[in-house]
């Protein structure tokens, strides 16, 4: 028994560990019991008249063997199933750390026109005829047989630092196809150009206009080769004739052996940083809910917590929900009084349905045993805490009543204040009903996108064809505003519909994206300052921008929403709309966002009916560009199919 101050019942029951609360003085009931929620966190608290009583989790759900069999013990089944919320499959991304190594090398001193070898701890090292320059044994698969560098291969000249093999300026870093991502270096009269070697654009360290000199590292080699080429001509010209033996290009092996007075070299300790997952990605699945409901994928899931396999898979699978949320009411043939949190078997055999359902609430006629009792059911684990959260609402009410009647005393009767407060709390305590209103599920009409390209739009007609959500563009980047985004959602917001924002992705840098992202915030606030707010904002990322290197889309994204973060607005409250057939390539962070919405049409005749779904996990799906809604002339962009998380966006607003 906790004694408890004047604002409380009269006493709290516990079931639980000894673990202590302290600090209990000069508090009210909700503080208490946020602080005993908070402290324990198995707490479940139950409403008993002028009693609060608090249980274990594992004392409160109670298992005791009895079953509802419908036309056996159970005379009338009414039940709500909604399977949409199954998730029985995630995929769990490992999450990424930096792993630095040591080791001495040798590095190359430059003098400006002294040249080096690209792995000076390995120098001139060995190669075969198909790595040389030139015309060689070997090489008979190149054009002509000619081959217009030297290539260092990872086997015989080991090592990922790739050092200047010649002083200069950067005067391109670039991608071309057959090069890959490739640096040039000019000085001295000659163009070198590093190629092959870099996976990406970050594995090349020196940017256009830094001052490079022999031996300085330029990156980091993460492929099976580095080719090496030496020309005296205009690059861009010379790269036109990577098959023709004229004398543009130069033997770089000739120009290193013999190209100066040789340079001089020191021993320095390099550093290596390169990231590594904890555990390699994969799928968590639950057969038999799968076997039973088919698969119910949910968004891939990421958690920088966690370091082993074995504790990511128990946490992905505590995110589970392996049956649809069942809710509804059942009438025993009985007059017995059930125990709240009692878990049952119910069996509806007339539709084959075999689950487990807790008793949540109940109406029962102790005076009159010719009335059943009232049984109202749920499935989900946490019913009752949901019903925890009405009470705590109640006792906020007590909380701010009390504070101000205090506030009105400037002194008085104490007594008379006491035999007020609990007067005030009887009536509201005993008020709370035993047996809760089983929850209505809310309505879901019409989805749509709109832009510039629908026209002039009759808003009210919109609102009034069932359109639940209007998702209006802003820009296509920074560069084009949307011409009808300002009208758009000024008369949306005027004819009372519910709206969020979208803006399609563009940006050719991480610095872009930043800047798109800020452009998108001020634009739409622009309008809507002071209004009703976007329920979200949504990144439209459909086609390979960044400059057309699709490895740093992840990034750009992710510095877009960092920005919004900045402004404002939370992961939560962004969607990434994601191209079906791009979604692989662009290998966006999807357990960051809010919600993420794919776009698949099939036949794209306006019906969900004759769509694809999406081949990816989505939260919403668009499903025509051919849609028709009151108040719009022409077609419209249409979704459908919104997850529980997807209407938590919408209804939350």
């Amino acid at each position: 028994i906790i004694s408890l101050p004047l604002v409380l019942p009269k006493s709290v029951i516990c079931c639980l560990s000894k673990l202590p609360i302290t600090d209990l003085g000069n508090t009210n009931g909700k503080d208490m019991i946020s602080k005993i929620l908070s402290t324990w966190g198995n707490a479940i608290f139950y409403p008993d008249n002028r009693n609060i009583r608090i249980y274990n989790k594992k004392d409160f759900y109670q298992n005791k063997g009895k079953r509802l069999d419908y036309l056996h013990n159970t005379s009338e089944v009414q039940l709500n199933i909604d399977s949409t919320g199954i998730i029985n499959k995630i995929r769990a991304i490992g999450t990424e750390h930096e792993v630095t190594t040591t080791k001495e090398i040798t590095v190359t001193d430059g003098d400006g026109d002294s040249w080096g070898w690209p792995f000076p701890d390995v120098g001139e090292g060995n190669f075969m005829g198909g790595q040389l320059f030139g015309v060689n044994a070997g090489g008979g698969f190149r054009p002509n047989g000619f081959h217009d560098g030297l290539d260092f291969g990872s086997v015989d000249h080991p090592g990922s630092a790739v050092h200047a093999i010649h002083s200069g300026k950067v005067t391109i870093k670039s991608y071309m196809g057959g090069l890959g991502n490739y640096v040039v270096i000019s000085g001295g009269g000659y163009n070198v150009v590093y190629q092959e070697a870099f996976s990406n654009a970050g594995k090349i360290t020196v940017n256009v206009g830094d001052t490079v000199k022999t031996g300085d590292v330029i990156g980091y080699r993460d492929t099976d080769h580095l080719h090496v080429g030496v020309t005296r001509q205009d690059f861009n010209v010379a790269v036109g004739k990577s098959f023709t033996n004229d004398g543009t290009w130069l033997n770089p092996l000739d120009l290193i052996k013999s190209g100066g007075t040789g340079p001089t070299t020191h021993t320095e300790t390099e550093e290596e940083t390169h990231t590594e997952k904890y555990f390699d990605d994969f799928m968590v699945e639950d057969k038999d809910s799968i076997a039973k409901w088919g698969e119910h994928p949910a968004a891939d899931m990421s958690d920088d917590r966690f370091h082993d396999k074995d504790a990511m898979e128990a946490y992905v699978r505590s995110k589970f929900q392996l049956e649809p949320l069942i809710s509804g009411t059942a009438n025993e043939s009985s007059n017995i009084k059930p125990d709240i949190g009692e878990i049952r078997r119910l069996e509806v055999k007339t539709v084959k349905l075999v689950t487990e359902v807790m008793i949540v609430g109940f109406t029962w006629y102790p005076f009159d045993p010719t009335q059943q009792t009232q049984l109202t059911l749920n499935n989900l684990p946490y019913s009752i805490l949901r019903n925890n959260t009405n009470i705590l609402q109640k006792m906020n009410e007590i909380s701010t009543s009390v504070t101000k009647t205090i506030s009105k005393l400037n002194g008085g009767n104490t007594q008379e204040l006491e035999e007020t407060l609990k007067k005030y709390i009887d009536d509201k305590l005993n008020n709370t009903p035993t047996n809760p209103d089983t929850p209505k599920p809310q309505h879901i009409g019409k989805i749509i996108d709109v832009s510039e390209w629908q026209g002039v739009i009759d808003w009210p007609s919109v609102i009034a064809d069932d359109v639940t959500l209007s998702i209006i563009r802003v820009q296509h980047g920074s560069a084009h505003q949307d011409l009808k985004y300002m009208e758009n959602l000024q008369k949306c917001i005027s004819a009372g519909g519910k709206y969020a924002v979208y803006a399609y992705f563009a940006a050719t840098s991480t610095s872009d994206a930043q800047q798109e992202a800020r452009d998108f915030y001020n634009r739409t606030q622009k309008v809507v300052a002071g209004k009703q707010q976007p329920i979200f904002y949504a990144i439209d990322v459909e086609s390979i921008e960044m400059s057309g290197d699709v490895t740093q889309m992840r990034a750009g994204v992710e510095a877009y929403m960092s920005q919004l973060n900045a402004l404002g607005v939370p992961d939560n409250k962004i969607v990434l709309y994601i191209a079906n057939h791009l979604y692989d390539k662009f290998n966006l962070n999807v357990a960051r966002p809010g919600a993420i919405w794919i776009p698949s049409y099939g036949q794209n005749d306006g019906t969900l009916a004759n769509s694809l779904k999406p081949t990816h996990p989505y939260d919403l799906h668009q499903y025509t560009s051919k849609g028709s809604v009151n108040g719009i002339t022409g077609n419209v962009d249409m979704s459908a199919e919104p997850s529980e998380k997807f209407k938590e966006l919408i209804f939350s607003a």
